[in-house]
């Protein structure tokens, strides 16, 4: 308990030399030895702490990470809140006509509140990891629109399910579908009505892309850095998707990041870029 540095046991000595004041008496030469092995313990731990603190000798010291990860993470989350903000206001009209039920209201109001919930959580946002708080309430707050929309019309309540997945911005999802990246294996993945009448088709959907670098990827491709903003749409759900994006953003990343936040994959289209590794992960 007391070999915690060299620096503090020298501050500890006195108390020491008090406990082993009778060994003084009966045997002083065994008094000093204690103390000398007691010195030369705590010295020890105190190298052996600064030295696994230290960065080995030539290693580069730790650096931190690119501040433009962040920087493009939450320029997507700024871009999700204020697709919400236009969703909202587009029904500004029509909560206010006669005769709405006050379970429309009441829908609408709550979608306020998540764009409050979402805005609030942007502003106070500082790491990727922050970022999973506003995707969270972005999907909320565009379920109720969806709903408030269904109430407007007197349609059926839409089925809390996933958000779509190729962009989240679609909406809620309304069934599963099989499908894989060029070379993968295919997974069943929640899509909109419209996505899935484009996959019959034998098209590909646009799926939301994002910045990475100097040029823009599906976000189930990006940096796991990503992960935190992308999981956020997909976290209430996560019962329901077993397996889903395996080796994704949403599930640790096909980029791999090292242990201080550094992206290991350069992303730029060199071997071990998730180009060339997607079809490993499907």
């Amino acid at each position: 308990m007391i070999f915690i540095g060299s620096g503090r046991l020298f501050l500890l000595l006195p108390l020491l030399l008090f406990f082993l004041a009778p060994l003084f008496f009966y045997s002083p030469l065994a008094a000093l030895v204690l103390i000398g092995i007691v010195v030369f313990v705590g010295a020890s731990a105190g190298r052996r702490r600064r030295t696994h603190l230290e960065p080995a000798a030539g290693f580069p010291p730790l650096t931190r990470p690119d501040p433009r990860m962040f920087e493009n993470v939450r320029r997507a989350a700024e871009e999700d809140v204020l697709g919400l903000a236009d969703e909202i206001r587009s029904l500004d009209l029509d909560i206010e006509m006669p005769g709405v039920v006050s379970e429309a209201r009441s829908d609408y109001m709550h979608a306020v509140d998540q764009y409050d919930r979402a805005k609030a959580a942007l502003d106070s946002a500082r790491t990727p990891h922050d970022l999973a708080a506003v995707s969270s309430a972005v999907e909320e707050g565009r379920f109720a629109i969806t709903s408030t929309r269904a109430r407007l019309a007197g349609k059926q309540l839409p089925q809390r399910r996933p958000p779509c997945f190729f962009d989240p911005r679609h909406g809620p999802s309304v069934r599963d579908v099989a499908w894989a990246p060029p070379g993968g294996t295919p997974r069943p993945v929640p899509v909109c009505a419209a996505d899935a009448v484009s996959l019959e088709d034998g098209n590909e959907p646009h799926g939301r892309r994002v910045r990475v670098g100097d040029r823009e990827v599906p976000y189930w491709n990006a940096p796991a850095y990503y992960g935190p903003w992308a999981g956020g749409y997909f976290s209430p759900f996560s019962v329901l998707l077993p397996g889903l994006l395996l080796g994704s953003t949403l599930a640790g990343g096909i980029y791999a990041m090292d242990a201080y936040g550094d992206v290991a994959d350069p992303g730029d289209g060199s071997p071990g870029d998730s180009a060339d590794n997607a079809s490993g992960y499907w």
